[in-house]
């Protein structure tokens, strides 16, 4: 059994988090191109300008690619695990003997603009990495969307803040692997004989 639910679509303020870096990268380009149109480019200080606004331009670029490379796009529920498949990078899977539990966090729907971040990223095609949030503690975010967060609980490791765009039925279709997967391992429960 594999169920599969889509990442929410990102929430406008990643939108706009992640359009305005891309503009910032392409206005610190402008520069450049118009010292190379005017022939000014290889004149004394307007080169070492210009390399130095390519330079942070084509950081924001690699910064961009990098977040955009680890976004997700789907969580997904085996028999034994979670798994969060990402655009370009490797799939995160979360077996199930790590998950103590899952419910809806409507209530972070503003923190991971105001909480504070570990490292990483807060806006950038989502949100993506270890946050200290207050009250609640460190958390690990792989979410794009902060109104449908869902918090996925573990026994070794930070919580898991997901976002499936249908986060009800992914609560419900993940409690219900969870359970078929410990009465599996439990074993048949013996019938008392009368």
């Amino acid at each position: 059994m594999e169920t599969s639910f889509s990442a929410a679509a990102l929430d406008a303020y990643a939108e706009r988090i992640t359009s305005g870096v891309a503009t910032l990268g392409g206005i610190l380009m402008l520069p450049a191109l118009f010292l190379y149109l005017s022939g000014l480019l290889f004149e004394g200080i307007a080169q070492a300008g210009a390399v130095a606004t390519v330079a942070v331009a084509l950081a924001l670029a690699a910064w961009l690619t990098l977040n955009y490379a680890v976004q997700p796009v789907a969580y997904v529920v085996t028999n034994d695990a979670l798994i969060i498949r990402r655009r370009w990078a490797r799939a995160l899977r979360i077996p199930f003997k790590q998950i103590a539990g899952v419910s809806p966090a409507g209530a972070l729907a503003d923190v991971p603009r105001f909480g504070l971040r570990r490292s990483f990223n807060a806006g950038v095609f989502g949100y993506h990495g270890p946050f200290q949030l207050e009250p609640y503690g460190r958390v690990f975010f792989a979410a794009t969307h902060r109104e449908r967060l869902v918090a996925v609980a573990r026994y070794d490791a930070l919580s898991l803040i997901i976002s499936p765009a249908r986060p009800r039925e992914f609560v419900e279709a993940l409690r219900e692997a969870l359970l078929k997967s410990v009465s599996e391992q439990l074993g048949p429960t013996p019938v008392p004989k009368p």
